[in-house]
């Protein structure tokens, strides 16, 4: 399934340096993976998700492939990008192939680079931004990212907390450090925010699946294009996380794993993440008749563990 989330934004706004930190969590390109031919500007992207961590261990597998979104870094929009102004009608284009948007938004102050307008004003900057969509007919869903220093990190609420007066909900970030933290390892990581004077817990967010503001970004795209994740264990091989619509049936779930599955269903094993946790794996969930028969009519569930049995 191939959902991107194109990046906008004004010159400058920090589009590029964050493209840049969500590259270090691009899933390797191995040749039985989808999407392996990527343009340069364009990122595939593991989602975190700690129940695929924890389906391997507790069926004892070390492969492990998770669900992935596509981020599309985007050259800046300027007033006038509608008409033709400094390229707009190029990268206009490329937003209408995106599925939906994630729009940074600039708070940082830095001297040295340069504000198109001379002057930091979130809403009127969101207001240019979106008048040009809007001009253009370009109407997708839309996530607000504020770019802050590392100084308004610092004194700064929980990411996604509305400490600005801002008319629309938001995710707060400092792009400039997601890039440099995404070079450390965890424990570097907290030392790092720690030397910053930035609490790490308060660097986190509070859904227990995303470890940093990046993270955070990531996991809420993936909300916004209406997704949710099913799992798969293969031969006791590998488990593998599955983006799939909300709403979605067995056998589209089916057809995304591989056509002929869908092609001779006849039916599902299926049984939730939590469940099959709980009772140890899926030789205790069977014994237990913890396991779910599901014709082709099933509607596929967030956090479904399947096993499709054709003919």
């Amino acid at each position: 399934m191939s959902l991107s989330i194109g990046i906008v934004g004004l010159p400058n706004s920090g589009k590029s340096t964050l493209f840049n930190a969500l590259l270090k969590r691009q899933i390797a390109q191995v040749g039985e993976y989808p999407y392996t031919t990527i343009e340069p500007n364009v990122g595939v992207v593991e989602v975190p998700d700690e129940r695929l961590d924890k389906i391997a261990a507790v069926a004892n597998i070390n492969k492990k492939v998770p669900a992935s979104i596509k981020f599309i870094d985007i050259a800046g929009l300027i007033k006038g990008a509608h008409a033709g102004e400094g390229l707009g009608n190029q990268f206009l284009a490329h937003i209408r192939e995106a599925d939906a948007i994630l729009h940074i938004v600039r708070v940082f102050e830095n001297p040295s680079v340069l504000h198109p307008y001379q002057k930091i004003d979130p809403i009127i900057d969101v207001e240019t931004v979106n008048q040009e969509l809007e001009l253009a007919s370009i109407k997708k869903p839309t996530i607000y990212v504020l770019n802050v220093s590392e100084k308004d990190l610092k004194k700064a609420m929980p990411a996604g907390r509305q400490d600005f007066s801002l008319p629309f909900s938001f995710i707060k970030i400092c792009a400039k450090l997601e890039a440099e933290l995404s070079d450390l390892s965890e424990s570097e990581q907290e030392g790092y925010l720690r030397e910053l004077g930035v609490d790490p817990s308060a660097h986190s967010t509070n859904s227990g699946q995303a470890s940093s503001g990046l993270d955070q970004v990531i996991v809420e795209s993936y909300k916004l294009l209406n997704l949710i994740t099913f799992f798969t264990i293969v031969g006791g091989k590998q488990t593998q996380a599955w983006p799939i619509k909300n709403g979605a049936n067995i056998i589209d779930a089916a057809n995304l794993v591989h056509t002929d599955f869908a092609k001779h269903f006849i039916k599902a094993e299926v049984i939730l993440v939590g469940d099959l946790l709980s009772v140890g794996g899926w030789k205790n969930a069977k014994e237990e008749g913890k396991i779910r028969l599901e014709g082709r009519d099933y509607i596929v569930k967030d956090g479904d563990v399947i096993e499709f049995k054709i003919g």
